[in-house]
């Protein structure tokens, strides 16, 4: 085969790999568009119906990232093994998009995609729905425990709270600024809808007044995921003594 001839083939072989991949990037971008077009028309066709905004950009919403002390107890075994940088700031949200706010089920929220300045790892997307608790109020997580770690933490005394349900314990590690806040709000409803709930979440954090859960990190400007989501948020407080708030 002449030299010729293999420099067609091989030319001509990329510039039909390079086409293929130019047209599939062409339609991959008409397709996303024509997506999201759709979905921003739903998005907009039920805000109307529900008397729900949205926003492309509005940055004063940041002011909520950061509300109410966000400050967790911890022991002194975990200052001992895990020290922390005490010139180490906390995350900031610098911008706030693809907002969705106003209220479900008698309770505000706020939907968005926010841009947030992370101490030391740089500046990341974090997407949030919020369901607004009656008031401020001390910091309070609860994630998903690894039991070993939790077994070892335990026999020296570094860890997280326990609130006497020992499923629900072994399951989930809380987090807290105040020890009388978190027991009051993980009353046993609360404990056994975590426990029970078939719905796909992996905890929640109440940071301020805002409730959000550690579930799907979807596009929540879709009506159809932000309804669910609103919902699962407003059943978990539906379940909290009202007395916590007073």
């Amino acid at each position: 085969m002449s030299t010729a001839l293999i420099l067609v083939i091989v030319i001509g072989g990329t510039l039909l790999i390079a086409g293929a991949i130019t047209w599939f990037a062409v339609w991959s971008y008409r397709s996303s568009k024509r997506d999201n077009a759709a979905l921003l028309q739903r998005l907009r066709e039920e805000a109307s119906r529900r008397g729900w905004r949205y926003e492309e950009r509005n940055d004063s919403y940041c002011a909520f990232y950061s509300e109410g002390d966000q400050s967790m107890l911890v022991s002194i075994a975990d200052e001992i093994f895990s020290p922390r940088d005490i010139f180490a700031r906390p995350p900031e949200a610098l911008e706030a998009h693809e907002i969705v706010s106003g209220t479900h089920r008698g309770r505000p929220f706020l939907s968005a995609r926010l841009r947030v300045r992370w101490y030391q790892s740089g500046i990341r997307d974090s997407r949030v729905v919020w369901v607004r608790a009656p008031k401020l109020g001390p910091a309070l997580q609860v994630m998903p425990a690894v039991p070993l770690a939790s077994r070892v933490n335990d026999k020296i005394k570094r860890g997280d709270l326990k609130v006497g349900d020992p499923e629900f314990d072994e399951r989930y590690q809380v987090s807290t600024g105040d020890e009388r806040f978190a027991r009051a709000v993980l009353v046993p409803q609360v404990t056994h809808f975590l426990k029970t709930d078939p719905r796909k979440f992996r905890g929640f954090t109440l940071l301020g007044a805002n409730l959000d859960f550690l579930d799907s990190g979807s596009d929540q400007r879709d009506p159809e995921k932000l309804v669910a989501a609103l919902d699962l948020r407003c059943d978990l407080l539906d379940l909290v003594p009202r007395s916590v708030w007073a």
